[in-house]
């Protein structure tokens, strides 16, 4: 027997819509779509933040970045168990300062230009950081004896005064509203470098790497340079020869880098030093970025639903 007849089904609404939205849904209309939901989210949010900033009085502020230049000076300004003065620099400040060691052991004004610089211009140009202050310490290589065991370090004095001018050109550009302060190199005790080549054997026996009177020629044109180019130095060349010679005997670990007193006192010169040259940079120091939670006991604190439902009343 012949099956009936199948009889034909209207197409559903559902059914016919969806080709239809597909249709008129096409992928770059799909994508502005899209856009315009973000940048809609994008402003509501913009204003819910504005909203609960004012009511909470809080301002964003951005933190000053503090960049050290150096060489294992600076580097070894970061080690805790000596006290480095970089580490002391990151704990007092902690709340209100950023601070970017770029202290590299070993390097001369020379090869900082050649290899230390172009990575920090690419971090600043990337957006990474910008410097508030800058500071430069170079020299204690540059300042190795041209006949002594660190030789391949020595770069002339007129050299390393071109090196220092460029070196302030290179960071007067990447942040032009950045302060720059340069530091001297420190003083030398010749009785450590004497006793120190002692212990070399072959042709270095009795050579010695360094020697304070060379790194106060290489201090003196820091200084020089510094005032030609209008600013600020911090000499602790002088700072230091001008101590009682026990003092001085005792504020290095091996006759060129600061020991735990030397880091204490290199610290307590540099914020001397930022008080006198950048005042407006010092006033931040102290400035928390976030305010300390004791600001929102009083002003923001919790309450229980019976003090809510009486503020509410009230």
């Amino acid at each position: 027997m012949a099956s009936p007849p199948v009889k034909p089904k209207l197409p559903s609404p559902t059914t016919s819509s969806v080709p239809a939205l597909a249709t008129y849904y096409t992928a770059p209309k799909r994508i502005a779509l899209a856009f315009f939901a973000m940048a809609a989210y994008i402003a509501w949010s913009f204003g819910a933040w504005e909203g609960i900033l004012e009511r909470t009085s809080i301002r964003p502020q951005l933190r000053p970045v503090m960049l050290l230049v150096g060489d294992s000076l600076t580097e070894k300004g970061t080690i805790p168990k000596n006290n480095g003065w970089v580490t002391l620099l990151q704990h007092d400040y902690r709340r209100s300062v950023t601070v970017v060691p770029r202290g590299l052991s070993g390097y001369n004004t020379k090869w900082y230009l050649k290899y230390g610089v172009p990575s920090i211009q690419g971090e600043i140009s990337s957006g990474a950081y910008m410097p508030t202050l800058i500071t430069i310490w170079l020299g204690a290589n540059d300042a190795a004896l041209p006949n002594g065991t660190a030789m391949a370090q020595h770069v002339p004095v007129e050299s390393y005064k071109e090196n220092l001018v460029l070196l302030v050109l290179h960071f007067q550009t990447m942040a032009p509203d950045a302060g720059i302060l340069l530091i001297t190199p420190p003083y030398v005790d010749d009785k450590t470098q004497q006793r120190n080549a002692r212990k070399y054997k072959g042709d270095m026996k009795d050579m010695v790497a360094h020697s304070n009177t060379m790194a106060g020629i290489y201090a003196r044109a820091c200084v020089e340079t510094a005032n030609k180019l209008g600013l600020p130095v911090l000499d602790l060349h002088t700072y230091f020869n001008n101590m009682t010679d026990w003092d001085r005997k005792n504020v290095l670990e091996d006759g060129l880098h600061l020991n735990m007193r030397g880091n204490n006192f290199m610290y307590e010169q540099l914020l001397q030093k930022i008080d006198v040259a950048f005042p407006n940079i010092s006033h931040k120091l102290d400035r928390w970025q976030i305010p300390s939670y004791e600001t929102w006991i009083e002003a923001d604190p919790w309450l229980s639903d019976d003090d809510n439902t009486t503020n509410l009343e009230t």
